[in-house]
C-alpha cells in the first residue's frame, strides 16, 4: 500500500464533504425551487426518517466531517492503527451495503422506497468513501 499523508488525503476529504453538503442543500431546495435539475423532494429522501430529524443528523455529520477534514488539512491527526482499521473496515462494509442497496433498488426491489431511492444511496457511498479514506490514511501514517 502506497503511503498516504494527511495533507494528501485532505483535498479528497474536502471534495467528499462538499459532495455531501451538496446533497444537504439540494434537498430543501428541491422542495422550494421546483427545478428539473434538482428533481422532486422525494428523490432525495427515502422516507425512513422524518425530514427534520434527517436534516439535524446531516448537519451533525457535516460538522463532524468538517472537523476531521480540517484536522487532516493541518496535519494534526495522530495516526492510530486501531482507529484506522475501524474507519477503514466500517467504511468498506458501509460501501458494500450501499452498493448492494443500489443494485437491488435498480432491479428486483425497484418498488420498495428505501431500495428504489438512488440519490440517498449514492450520497451514502460518498460518506463511506470518506470513512475509507480516513482509515487508510491512519493506517498508512501509523505503519511508516
Amino acid at each position: 500500500m502506497t503511503a498516504l499523508t494527511q495533507r494528501q488525503a485532505a483535498p479528497w476529504l474536502w471534495i467528499l464533504l462538499g459532495l455531501f453538503c451538496l446533497r444537504v442543500i439540494a434537498q430543501p431546495l428541491s422542495k422550494t425551487l421546483q427545478s428539473p435539475l434538482l428533481g422532486e423532494f422525494d428523490t432525495w429522501h427515502s422516507g425512513v426518517i422524518a425530514y427534520p430529524v434527517l436534516l439535524m443528523a446531516q448537519l451533525a455529520i457535516v460538522a463532524g466531517l468538517s472537523s476531521l477534514a480540517l484536522a487532516f488539512s493541518r496535519g494534526a491527526v495522530i495516526p492510530n492503527v486501531t482507529l484506522g482499521r475501524w474507519f477503514f473496515y466500517v467504511g468498506v462494509v458501509y460501501l458494500c451495503v450501499m452498493l448492494v442497496r443500489l443494485a437491488l433498488g435498480l432491479t428486483v426491489l425497484a418498488g420498495s422506497p428505501w431500495f428504489a431511492s438512488p440519490l440517498p444511496t449514492i450520497f451514502h457511498c460518498v460518506l463511506a468513501c470518506f470513512l475509507i479514506l480516513v482509515g487508510r490514511t491512519h493506517l498508512s501514517e501509523a505503519t511508516q
